[in-house]
């Protein structure tokens, strides 16, 4: 199979194994130090949440190290790169493409940095919208992701989350930020199914 969009993105790369070092490498290579600097704010945010729910904070790191590594990609290319690889696009991802970005990293993770691990892959895969059946790992990614956005103006279910933090409640901090996105979804491009799915799943096992 032709690999002409990720043999692209890895030419000229040496991969050192040391994970870290290589997605800073990769990512600045493509121009991606603000996905790097926020990656680093991720993990600093993973490894800080994860012990708080007996999650390994090793598969915490590598999770947020490698959730975003897909933005080395032009938004215009995605749906190449998912075509080559055979990835599935579901119908309604076409309508907002840089959402399979999280599919895409998985993906990458597991071709370029070598990650074999289940759990994190999942992680990574679902980063963004969450899923249903999520893993303890999956929502400290996707709530460590969140809260670590650097936004302007005043995002006050950030604070709301992280209260939801200190309370020991892992489900509620990801639950604020999906009523987030649920309570503005006549304004957006995009509810990914996954994020309804994971919000109705929540909802019902808190009732």
């Amino acid at each position: 199979m032709k690999d002409s969009v990720f043999s692209k993105l890895t030419s000229g790369i040496e991969f050192t194994h040391n994970l870290r070092d290589d997605v800073e490498a990769f990512l600045i290579k493509h121009g991606e130090q603000e996905t790097f600097e926020h990656i680093m704010n991720v993990v600093r945010e993973a490894l800080a949440i994860a012990p708080l729910f007996d999650v390994s904070p090793d598969a915490a790191r590598q999770a947020a190290l490698l959730h975003d590594i897909s933005n080395a990609i032009p938004v215009s290319e995605m749906k190449d790169a998912a075509e080559e690889w055979s990835l599935p696009i579901m119908e309604e991802e076409h309508r907002y493409i840089r959402i399979i970005h999280q599919k895409l990293s998985m993906v990458m993770a597991q071709r370029f940095f070598g990650c074999t691990s289940p759990d994190i892959l999942n992680a990574i895969e679902c980063h963004t919208s969450l899923k249903a059946g999520a893993s303890p790992l999956d929502k400290v990614l996707f709530v460590a992701d969140k809260i670590s956005w650097e936004l302007e103006g005043d995002h006050t279910y950030q604070a709301d989350m992280r209260n939801k933090l200190s309370e020991r409640d892992l489900d509620g901090a990801a639950l604020v930020y999906l009523d987030q996105v649920w309570n503005q979804r006549d304004k957006m491009k995009l509810v990914h199914p996954w994020l309804i799915a994971a919000r109705s799943e929540l909802i019902n096992q808190r009732v």
